[in-house]
Protein backbone atom coordinates (compact mmCIF):
# COMPACT_ATOMS: atom_id res chain seq x y z
CA UNK A 1 0.00 0.00 0.00
CA UNK A 2 2.62 2.47 1.28
CA UNK A 3 4.49 1.56 -2.42
CA UNK A 4 1.08 2.53 -4.48
CA UNK A 5 1.28 5.57 -2.87
CA UNK A 6 4.41 6.59 -3.00
CA UNK A 7 3.83 5.93 -6.76
CA UNK A 8 1.05 8.14 -6.87
CA UNK A 9 2.58 11.10 -5.55
CA UNK A 10 5.20 11.02 -7.50
CA UNK A 11 3.48 10.60 -10.65
CA UNK A 12 1.46 13.51 -9.60
CA UNK A 13 4.58 15.17 -8.89
CA UNK A 14 6.32 14.50 -12.56
CA UNK A 15 2.86 15.95 -14.09
CA UNK A 16 3.14 18.76 -12.19
CA UNK A 17 6.47 19.57 -12.74
CA UNK A 18 5.25 19.62 -16.80
CA UNK A 19 2.70 22.05 -15.78
CA UNK A 20 0.15 20.00 -17.40
CA UNK A 21 -3.47 20.53 -16.23
CA UNK A 22 -6.78 18.57 -16.61
CA UNK A 23 -8.05 20.85 -18.89
CA UNK A 24 -5.21 20.26 -20.80
CA UNK A 25 -6.25 16.86 -21.80
CA UNK A 26 -9.99 17.65 -22.20
CA UNK A 27 -9.03 20.16 -25.11
CA UNK A 28 -7.49 17.25 -27.45
CA UNK A 29 -10.06 16.80 -29.22
CA UNK A 30 -9.66 20.73 -30.24
CA UNK A 31 -6.05 20.04 -31.18
CA UNK A 32 -7.18 16.98 -33.66
CA UNK A 33 -9.69 18.89 -35.39
CA UNK A 34 -7.36 21.90 -35.84
CA UNK A 35 -4.61 19.75 -37.23
CA UNK A 36 -7.19 18.17 -39.32
CA UNK A 37 -7.43 22.00 -40.63
CA UNK A 38 -4.60 22.67 -41.11
CA UNK A 39 -3.91 19.32 -42.94
CA UNK A 40 -6.99 20.32 -45.55
CA UNK A 41 -6.06 23.74 -45.92
CA UNK A 42 -2.12 23.58 -46.10
CA UNK A 43 -1.23 20.16 -46.34
CA UNK A 44 0.75 19.97 -43.00
CA UNK A 45 2.32 16.62 -41.36
CA UNK A 46 2.66 16.43 -37.89
CA UNK A 47 5.60 18.33 -37.50
CA UNK A 48 5.28 21.05 -39.42
CA UNK A 49 1.55 21.45 -37.63
CA UNK A 50 3.55 21.50 -34.31
CA UNK A 51 5.99 23.52 -35.51
CA UNK A 52 3.60 26.11 -36.10
CA UNK A 53 1.85 26.29 -33.18
CA UNK A 54 4.42 25.12 -30.26
CA UNK A 55 8.19 25.51 -32.20
CA UNK A 56 10.02 27.91 -33.70
CA UNK A 57 7.28 29.38 -36.04
CA UNK A 58 4.50 30.15 -33.85
CA UNK A 59 5.12 33.54 -33.77
CA UNK A 60 5.04 33.88 -37.39
CA UNK A 61 2.10 31.62 -37.74
CA UNK A 62 -0.38 33.48 -35.39
CA UNK A 63 1.06 36.80 -36.66
CA UNK A 64 -0.33 35.35 -40.37
CA UNK A 65 -3.32 33.51 -39.64
CA UNK A 66 -5.18 36.28 -37.35
CA UNK A 67 -8.32 34.52 -38.02
CA UNK A 68 -7.50 31.07 -36.55
CA UNK A 69 -7.08 33.22 -32.90
CA UNK A 70 -9.64 31.72 -31.37
CA UNK A 71 -8.57 28.10 -32.50
CA UNK A 72 -5.49 28.95 -31.41
CA UNK A 73 -6.76 29.64 -28.00
CA UNK A 74 -8.56 26.77 -27.59
CA UNK A 75 -5.22 24.35 -28.05
CA UNK A 76 -4.03 22.63 -24.96
CA UNK A 77 -0.92 23.48 -23.22
CA UNK A 78 -1.26 27.27 -24.63
CA UNK A 79 -2.29 28.43 -20.95
CA UNK A 80 0.15 31.18 -20.00
CA UNK A 81 0.04 30.90 -15.80
CA UNK A 82 2.72 32.77 -13.82
CA UNK A 83 3.32 31.74 -10.71
CA UNK A 84 4.24 34.48 -8.71
CA UNK A 85 5.38 33.78 -5.03
CA UNK A 86 5.55 37.43 -3.16
CA UNK A 87 8.07 36.92 -0.35
CA UNK A 88 6.23 38.38 3.01
CA UNK A 89 8.30 40.48 5.55
CA UNK A 90 7.88 41.08 9.12
CA UNK A 91 10.38 44.10 10.10
CA UNK A 92 9.86 45.34 13.78
CA UNK A 93 11.61 47.62 16.08
CA UNK A 94 13.26 45.51 18.83
CA UNK A 95 13.08 49.06 20.86
CA UNK A 96 9.86 48.31 21.40
CA UNK A 97 9.95 45.06 22.41
CA UNK A 98 9.85 44.38 26.18
CA UNK A 99 12.66 42.10 27.19
CA UNK A 100 11.72 38.94 28.22
CA UNK A 101 11.63 37.89 31.89
CA UNK A 102 14.43 35.45 33.14
CA UNK A 103 14.06 33.34 35.85
CA UNK A 104 17.03 33.75 37.91
CA UNK A 105 19.86 30.19 38.49
CA UNK A 106 18.92 30.67 42.13
CA UNK A 107 14.89 30.07 41.97
CA UNK A 108 15.20 27.17 39.71
CA UNK A 109 15.66 23.43 40.66
CA UNK A 110 17.55 20.71 38.60
CA UNK A 111 16.37 17.92 37.76
CA UNK A 112 19.35 16.16 36.46
CA UNK A 113 20.92 13.13 37.63
CA UNK A 114 23.72 10.92 36.19
CA UNK A 115 24.15 7.27 36.77
CA UNK A 116 27.04 5.47 36.02
CA UNK A 117 25.96 2.88 33.36
CA UNK A 118 29.36 1.39 32.24
CA UNK A 119 30.53 -1.80 33.47
CA UNK A 120 34.15 -2.35 34.51
CA UNK A 121 33.95 -6.10 34.87
CA UNK A 122 36.55 -6.38 31.65
CA UNK A 123 39.39 -4.35 33.74
CA UNK A 124 40.96 -7.69 34.37
CA UNK A 125 40.44 -9.20 30.66
CA UNK A 126 42.79 -9.64 28.16
CA UNK A 127 41.82 -5.90 26.61
CA UNK A 128 43.82 -4.07 29.04
CA UNK A 129 47.05 -1.53 27.41
CA UNK A 130 50.53 -3.10 26.66
CA UNK A 131 52.50 -3.16 29.88
CA UNK A 132 56.69 -2.03 30.84
CA UNK A 133 57.85 -5.20 32.10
Amino acid sequence: MSKLVTSMLSIMLLIQSFNLSFGDFLHFEDLVNHYEYHQETFGDDVFSFLNKHYGELKAEHNLEHQEEREDHEKLPFEHQHSCVHSVVAFLTDFELLPEPKSIPSDQTTSNFAYRDSYSFSLANSIFQPPKNV
